[in-house]
């Protein structure tokens, strides 16, 4: 390989890894919406079931596609409906908080203040923990959404996301497969609870890296 053709891809491979680090930034974002259970619980107006729920998150952006997010959610979750083919209404409603690290990832380049990378279709997971009613338990969040940038501070976005409870107690119900035709149940998997979250996020930039954002247009002029 020739000697100008090396040195021109180590500037571009230099640039490239330069450039990941100049995009690196933080957000701190407010999300509103509601929640809505996924139990033991037959025959539920979904409607009715939905709660509101409010919450804050921080965001480290490590470049335009990944990032590490600390959300906390809380609200009332709850929901009537019925056990199984029975006639008997049952109800509940808990404060619920619940607190998580996500990974983040952007389908598309997003960068709060550059007009070609202002809108990107996302995901998230990751891990946290729940507390209602003196119960601790552990949860598996997955969400997804649409995030769009005004301009380089404030963005908005939607997003739905569910929440595995590692315990069967958000109904009151921990092992309802009691009918004897039935046979009982008591699978780890099969009981525990869920919660949906969705809502809107308003996010508003803190933190830019090195390079201030203006410098991010010349990659997309």
């Amino acid at each position: 390989m020739p000697l100008k053709r090396i040195v021109l891809s180590l500037i571009a491979i230099t640039f490239s890894v330069t450039l990941i680090a100049q995009q690196r930034s933080a957000d701190l974002g407010f999300f509103a919406g509601g929640a809505t259970p996924l139990t033991d619980y037959s025959r539920v107006n979904l409607l009715s079931s939905v709660k509101p729920n409010a919450g804050l998150f921080y965001r480290y952006n490590f470049n335009s596609r990944y990032s590490l997010r600390i959300n906390g959610l809380y609200g009332m979750v709850g929901a009537n409906g019925f056990l199984n083919d029975t006639s008997t209404v049952r109800s509940f409603q808990k404060s619920v908080l619940e607190l998580t690290a996500l990974f983040e990832i952007n389908y598309l380049d997003y960068i709060m203040g550059v007009d070609r990378a202002r809108f990107s279709p996302f995901v998230y997971y990751g891990l946290g923990f729940s507390m209602y009613n003196g119960v601790f338990t552990a949860s598996l969040p997955i969400g997804t959404g649409v995030k769009y940038a005004f301009n380089k501070k404030w963005g908005i976005a939607a997003e739905v996301s569910a929440h595995k409870l590692m315990n069967d107690e958000l109904d009151n119900i921990s092992n309802p497969y009691q009918n004897p035709y039935l046979g009982p149940v008591n699978d780890y998997w099969h009981n525990n609870d869920w919660i949906t979250y969705f809502g809107l996020t308003l996010t508003y930039k803190i933190f830019w890296g090195s390079t201030p954002c203006p410098a991010y247009n010349s990659l997309y002029n």
